[in-house]
């Protein structure tokens, strides 16, 4: 890829968001697709217009004043201008172009500027998470528009049917048109009962950054990087630094302190029992535990259970003094207060690390018959993993097969090989 390809691309992910919040603020809620496509043809223009001319110096007041004039241009052709913005953008236009002669920020600024929270990323997210849609509607747009996910890592973020988070989708834009929902961020007791699904938003961000659904990346720092920056920002705002937002973003920590000893010399996964300690990041440990402690709450959230469990994790110096028990516990009191079949499985591989292989394979049989995970690769891989240790390879191999035939990204892909692999060899000797 080129230098150019890689400047326009990090702009997609940077300043995209920018610029739909910004020119659907301008065009209305209503034109929510338009903007979207228009940004997404600026940044086509940007990539092959700087091939030849070079990066500009001001490279994102570039790319919104084009996605601005295409946006323009469309409405123009349509003969709808005025009837669909509903005030004389035309006259706004021209006096964008005077403030841009005296310096080509002075539009972004004006418009991005809102000191009631300081990025405009964030507040989208926000203005997504409005009350008029559902949970799993206000994710799912705010992932797919804000964050750049496909649909099927929607859907595998959701644990839903692709075709089922396209409709999603397609229903929160036609809701937020419809109802001429305002792209404000909203005043402070609303944004703080926003406050949950940003949070889950951001969470599974983190972990599409962790473990990507789709390519050959085992993990894209730039999406756990951001997931993070975004959590931190909610942390220093006085209003929605909660205790949740501060064992939110410990968690993150605790998962980013283990990222350069989770990838090897050739880039593939190394599973938790083979990673190198030594390369933990010890520094954001000591974060992530400082905002651990300052979480403390009466009742906590799934965000602080799961905080700890990884606290166990890197407390222990090898892979054989995990807290197993403990880490079981934890997991319990996850299903009990937070019914997830993911926690499910994770618990019984945490059953199966302490040796009860009965009670593990129970536990998965039980996520198997309720159904939810029919469709999970994950499920036969935890399924797989539990037979391995039991040292019970036919029915290990079986399930590792049956994990490939499901739609899995190509790094998932290969350490499913690696562990066939594993179990091959060892029948030889």
């Amino acid at each position: 890829m080129t230098e150019t390809s890689e400047l326009v691309e990090h702009f997609f992910r940077h300043e995209y968001a920018n610029l739909v919040s910004v020119l659907t603020r301008a065009f209305g809620i209503r034109r929510l697709d338009l903007v979207e496509e228009m940004v997404g043809a600026a940044m086509v223009q940007a990539m092959e217009t700087w091939k030849q001319t070079g990066v500009p110096d001001n490279p994102a007041a570039w790319i919104h004043r084009v996605a601005r004039n295409k946006t323009l241009d469309a409405l123009r052709r349509d003969k709808i201008h005025e009837k669909a913005v509903g005030f004389s953008y035309a006259a706004q236009h021209q006096q964008d172009i005077q403030r841009e002669k005296a310096g080509p920020n002075n539009v972004i600024d004006g418009w991005l500027e809102d000191q009631s929270l300081p990025d405009s990323l964030l507040r989208m997210m926000f203005v997504c998470c409005h009350p008029i849609l559902d949970r799993r509607s206000q994710i799912a747009l705010t992932l797919k528009l804000l964050c750049g996910f496909s649909v099927r890592e929607v859907a595998q973020g959701l644990l839903i049917q692709p075709e089922s988070a396209k409709k999603r989708i397609q229903r929160a834009k036609k809701k937020l048109a419809t109802d001429n929902i305002p792209i404000e961020f909203p005043e402070t007791p609303e944004a703080q009962s926003r406050l949950a699904a940003v949070h889950d938003v951001l969470y599974l961000m983190f972990n599409e950054g962790y473990s990507p659904a789709e390519g050959s990346q085992p993990i894209r720092d730039e999406i756990c990087e951001e997931a993070v920056r975004l959590c931190l920002l909610l942390c220093k705002h006085p209003k929605l630094a909660t205790p949740e937002s501060k064992a939110l973003l410990s968690l993150m920590l605790f998962h980013a302190s283990r990222f350069e000893s989770r990838i090897d010399a050739l880039g593939q996964i190394v599973l938790l029992e083979d990673q190198d300690r030594s390369k933990w990041n010890r520094e954001l440990i000591k974060s992530a535990n400082r905002w651990l402690h300052s979480s403390v709450i009466d009742q906590p959230s799934r965000f602080h259970l799961e905080a700890v469990i990884s606290a166990k994790h890197c407390e222990a110096e090898r892979f054989e003094d995990t807290d197993w028990p403990t880490i079981v516990q934890f997991y319990d009191r996850l299903i009990e207060l937070f019914p997830s079949p993911v926690y499910q499985l994770n618990a019984a591989i945490a059953v199966a690390q302490t040796g009860n292989f009965q009670d593990a394979k129970t536990r998965l049989q039980d996520v198997r018959q309720n159904g939810n995970l029919k469709d999970y690769f994950l499920l036969e891989c935890a399924e797989a993993y539990v037979y391995e240790k039991s040292c019970e390879p036919e029915q290990a191999t079986d399930h590792y097969l049956a994990a490939l035939r499901k739609p899995i990204s190509d790094h998932q892909k290969l350490l499913i090989q690696q562990r066939l692999s594993k179990i091959s060899n060892s029948g030889k000797h």
